[in-house]
This record gives C-alpha cells, structure tokens and sequence, in this order.
C-alpha cells in the first residue's frame, strides 16, 4: 500500500482482528503484525527482574504512553506487544488512545505459571501429572481470568500469549500439557462473557531448535477448544548483516511450512551483534519468502531497559532520545510500508478449522503428552469471584 502522507490521520485500530486458516485478518483483509515489545521498567528495578515492570496501559503512566505512541507511529507500526498489564487497573484511556492511533495490543497471560524447580527423568513414563499439574492453580486461572475480563471488550486487543518460560529444558516439556490447559480454559471464558468475541489465543514458543517442530504439532493438534489459535516464537538467529539462507530463516520456514497450519509470527525478534543493528530481517520478514508462512511479528524492543537493546533510551531529565537503531528500524519499515499489499503477502489460506493434526511422540526431548489437568477448582466459584461476587480466593 502507498506510503501515508504524515499528516494523514491513521486508520483507527477499531475493527477486531480474528484468525483464519494459517493467518491474522482485519474486516476481511490480510493483517500483517508491524509491531515492537514496549516493556517500560520502574526506575528503581533489579536488572533483569521482569516483576518489576510498570503497567504501561495504567492511569499514572498515560503521560509516558502517548509520548511513547508517537514514536511509535514515526516507525511505521501497527502494533505492541506486553508483558506486564495489571488487571485490577483501568486501561480504558490508554486502549482507546491507541485504537485512535491505530495501534493494536498483543498481552502475554500466565506469565506467572513456573515450572517445578526439580523435573523427574523417567523415559519410560512421560505422564508427569505428579510434578506438573499441580502448578495449574486457582489462583493461576483467577489472575489470568481477571486480566482477561479487564481488556476483552476493547476492539484493538489483538490476542492474548500464554507464556512458555516454563519450557527451557526436554525435561521440562510436560508443562506443555498445563500450557494447553491455560489455552482451553481461557477460550472456555472468553466463551461464557456474554456480549464478547472469541479472541485470538495464542501461545510462545522458546528458540531451540530441537523442540520447534514438536511444538508446533503439539499446540496445533486435537479439538480446536484446546489448541493455540496461533504461534509466537522467539527469534535471534539473524545476527548483523545477514539474509534470508545464511540466517537460517530459509531453512525455518522449510521446515515449519509444512507441519503447521496454524498463523505464526515472531514474539521477539532483532540479535545485537553490534553497536547498532541494521535492522535488514524487517525487510526479509515483510516479503513472500517469509509471509506464507509467518504473519509478522515484533521487533525487540522499544525502551532501553538495561540490555542495550532498546531503540529509544531515556536521558536524565525524562526525555525520549532515539538513536540509530531507532533510524535504521524507521527506514526499514518506510521500505515495507511502500509495498503492495500483494508484495508482502500470500494469498494461500490453509484449513486450520478444519485440521486436526497429530500429537507428537513421546521421546527424550519431548516428553508431553496429549492428555490436559484438569480445571482447578469449582468453575462457577472462580468465575463469580473474577466477577466480583465473591471474596478474593484463600481469604
């Protein structure tokens, strides 16, 4: 599509995207994710501490968001992604900022589902309910719930992600049965919300290698009231200057292609192997050698948090500074956003509502199994208390 002049108003972001066969649409058109992780850190955080984060869709922070959102807006982008929304917060001004700016909002649910601290190794038995299921607690499901009740009716959520850290390790691979748990349970909820869409649930997915196969044919198996609506996965394998075969990405998308037909896309993505990354996967990522297969995904990330992946920092005095990166990102998606609709898309649409799929087999680096916990708890009693019509739970 042409290039919008800058004074040109975005198009709000108020028609609901849903998913269909192997991709994301918007009132009956391909939607293409252009997106970036916005993870605002408190000032006085441990680094790498993720609980630490700031709600950015909060009132107090409202300030810092639109200034954010122009930016934002100046990189070509159609979205964000988040890790740290408070459910018992009103992100009312905050969502309706960023419908007017034309922005959806991708949240990541369960982000506090932990895998047990010891695993056992039995090959022989790949049923690890004893160790795993317990994880998948009342609690769990009443904060997920909550978060999922405060912003299911506003138009430009785009999806919620069950989060995968648990998955790290073949050891750890059972907790995929609690993760699909959290998938159908979230679905069955949405479902029971008089007056709500179904909204997209996805799941993440890690970077290794060795499991990404299994992964796919894993959550993308069985009824579809329990399997993932789509796929994020982690992505740092274009490092620097690189392209489409000496990345690896050619080989991905081999490889992926056929074993899914669910949408993908890339929760993470943008390896820092230098000062400043050229940002060259934002072009391969929006061409047809990636689109049949991937939907776009999420550059990594937009505020410096202490990792020096940020692309815009903050100075001393509060200020927003952008640098190259954020110079080098703009120019990349100023090349896309000049493309064709039909450049940067395959019009093929493969039958996810109609798919079944294959579990696959148990072995020694993927040891979950088909079968699910069940719902923790008394149903009824959860949602009347997600509801407001019960005392917190435990009290």
């Amino acid at each position: 599509m042409p290039e919008r002049p800058k004074n040109e108003p975005p198009r709000p972001a108020s028609v609901p995207i849903v998913t269909r066969g192997n991709a994301f649409w918007r009132d009956g058109e391909r939607f293409i994710i252009k997106g970036i992780t916005y993870v605002p850190r408190s000032p006085n955080r441990e680094r790498g501490n993720r609980e630490d984060s700031v709600d950015p869709l909060s009132e107090p922070h409202l300030p810092e968001l639109k200034e954010d959102v122009a930016l934002i807006r100046s990189l070509g982008l159609n979205s964000i992604s988040l890790y740290n929304v408070d459910p018992s917060k009103d992100h009312s001004q905050a969502m309706a900022h960023l419908e007017d700016n034309g922005l959806y909002v991708m949240v990541k649910l369960f982000n506090d589902l932990e895998a047990p601290t010891a695993m056992p190794k039995n090959e022989s038995n790949f049923k690890a309910k004893s160790a795993t299921w317990p994880t998948y607690d009342d609690r769990l499901v009443t904060n997920a719930f909550r978060l999922v009740h405060n912003l299911c009716r506003y138009p430009n959520l785009l999806g919620f992600v069950v989060s995968d850290r648990s998955i790290h390790m073949p050891q750890n691979t059972p907790m995929a049965e609690v993760l699909r748990a959290c998938i159908k349970d979230t679905k069955a909820f949405l479902h029971s919300l008089e007056g709500v869409r179904q909204i997209p649930v996805g799941v993440s997915a890690d970077n290794r290698q060795v499991s990404m196969i299994p992964q796919v044919r894993y959550f993308s198996a069985g009824p579809a009231a329990e399997r993932a609506d789509f796929m994020a996965k982690q992505c740092y394998s274009w490092a620097g200057p690189s392209s489409f075969i000496i990345s690896g990405w050619r080989n991905m998308v081999e490889r992926i292609g056929p074993e899914t037909m669910m949408p993908m896309l890339m929760a993470e993505y943008g390896a820092k192997v230098r000062k400043s990354r050229p940002w060259d996967e934002v072009t391969c990522l929006y061409s047809a050698d990636m689109t049949a297969v991937y939907s776009g995904g999420f550059a990594y990330t937009y505020l410096e948090n202490g990792n020096n992946y940020g692309v815009v920092t903050i100075d001393e005095e509060g200020k927003r500074v952008i640098g190259q990166e954020y110079k080098n990102l703009r120019k990349r998606f100023k090349e896309v956003n000049a493309r064709s609709a039909e450049e940067i898309a395959s019009e093929e649409v493969k039958p996810y509502e109609q798919w079944t799929g294959e579990f696959p087999p148990c072995n020694t680096t993927w040891q979950a199994t088909s079968e699910i916990p069940p719902f923790p708890g008394n149903w009824d009693a959860v949602i009347r208390n997600v509801l407001g019509d019960l005392a917190p739970l435990g009290s």
